[in-house]
């Protein structure tokens, strides 16, 4: 079987974003792979489209893998982006075996579902395996670590200093001549 340029780069994109700790743009993936970048804005498109990334614009827009996508079938991406039978028995002009009980068309059709079903078992993350050591990534709205403990420091002359408590619950004030406790 073959895959259209269109499922292949798809693929390719996938696993690019996967490899990348940061967020990427179509642009660079389309230099990536070496193809042109209006056909992977499309790629990407649909890619977004079908919940396998998440695509931010702006200045600190781009890429990311949607959560999950790592354990996706690649038999199931592949089977959603090639939707559609192998021969279209329709066009350009209408086959004139239909009328005659053809098989090559249901024939095709299983040897099709085959190619899909070996692919069923692998996972998007099996074809990345940087993917796996890679450190999630951040969420937009994670809180603060809290600060690290410091040593008790005086006040400068004349003003006040505010402190956060190890547990970022609580300032305290030190006036100009006290130490903090």
């Amino acid at each position: 079987m073959e895959l259209t340029r269109f499922t292949d780069l798809a693929l390719r994109a996938l696993m690019r974003i996967a490899a990348q700790p940061e967020r990427v743009t179509a642009a660079q993936l389309a230099a990536q792979v070496a193809a042109p970048p209006a056909f992977m804005a499309k790629v990407v498109t649909r890619l977004s489209g079908m919940e396998l990334v998440d695509a931010r614009r702006g200045r600190t827009g781009g890429l990311t893998l949607a959560p999950g996508v790592l354990e996706r079938s690649v038999g199931g991406i592949v089977r959603e982006l090639e939707a559609g039978p192998v021969i279209d028995c329709l066009h350009p002009e209408p086959c004139p075996l239909l009328t005659g009980g053809c098989l090559l068309r249901a024939a095709l059709g299983r040897a099709q579902e085959a190619f899909y079903a070996s692919l069923d078992p692998i996972r998007l993350r099996d074809l990345v395996p940087a993917a796996a050591a890679r450190p999630a990534p951040r969420r937009r709205h994670s809180p603060l670590p809290h600060p690290a403990p410091t040593a008790p420091r005086t006040a400068p002359a004349g003003g006040r200093a505010l402190r956060a408590d190890p547990t970022g619950n609580h300032t305290t004030a030190v006036l100009a001549g006290q130490e903090e406790r």
